[in-house]
């Protein structure tokens, strides 16, 4: 599957997990996945911010 590139000013693993379906295939109906809820709590750290 290809994947949109990361357009400036955004968190290069969300705009991931939004776009790439693989990731989170393994999880179980309704089960939430761990590093999304981290960024939706906590926001993204800048190291991940594309430039």
């Amino acid at each position: 599957m290809l994947r949109k590139p990361c357009p400036k000013n955004q968190c290069r693993q969300c705009w991931a997990h939004a776009y790439d379906r693989d990731i989170h295939k393994r999880l179980r109906p309704r089960e939430d996945c761990g590093p999304c809820v981290d960024h939706m709590r906590n926001g993204c750290p800048p190291e991940l911010i594309q430039k």
